[in-house]
């Protein structure tokens, strides 16, 4: 099982060798190449992943088929759809490989059960998800307060890697501006 898997459930829970490797013998390699989906609109989102290489992009098209990007999961973060991982709903979101992305899964069924062994697991979930929840109000937080070009100047000097690596137009979107204005932007005009 990979190391950095390891890494961060031993850095943020205490947890024995013992069920650290029974934790990380419940999740499964997954690779996915650029545009390939983990999780399409439609479907019910039944596992977790960590990413260990690679980008997902959650975006969610309109009624005219233009597409929202409203998050990008990097290495060593999580990624699911949790309203409807949480509930088994049918998803509304997708969730898109923008990049050749190496994954490890962990599906909900076998995720209960390490709840149910480990409970020190459940403290890793319930903090996975903590952070999440602050990462989703400080991003919401950022939209109301900041204009389109504050938040490019915010993501330039905090996450300069999404603004190598990701597509203007997909860019563009998560930041709530046309392509042509973060064209502008990153010109300096």
């Amino acid at each position: 099982m990979d190391t950095s898997l390891r890494q961060i459930i031993k850095k943020t829970i205490s947890i024995s060798d013992s069920d650290l490797d029974f934790m990380v013998s419940l999740f499964n390699p997954l690779s996915l190449k650029k545009g390939d989906y983990f999780l399409e609109i439609g479907k019910r989102c039944d596992q977790v992943a960590f990413i260990k290489t690679g980008m997902l992009r959650i975006f969610y098209p309109n009624a005219k088929g233009e597409e929202t990007t409203c998050y990008f999961s990097l290495p060593d973060e999580f990624v699911t759809s949790f309203s409807s991982f949480t509930t088994q709903s049918l998803s509304t979101e997708n969730i898109q490989a923008i990049l050749p992305s190496e994954l490890f899964t962990i599906r909900k069924q076998d995720l209960e059960t390490l709840y149910q062994k480990i409970p020190a697991a459940q403290e890793f979930g319930r903090l996975a998800a903590e952070n999440l929840a602050i990462i989703m109000e400080k991003r919401i937080s950022l939209f109301l307060n900041n204009s389109a070009d504050e938040r490019y100047q915010f993501l330039l000097k905090n996450n300069s890697i999404l603004i190598q690596t990701v597509p203007l137009q997909y860019l563009a979107s998560y930041l709530g501006m046309s392509p042509q204005h973060l064209s502008r932007l990153r010109r300096g005009v």
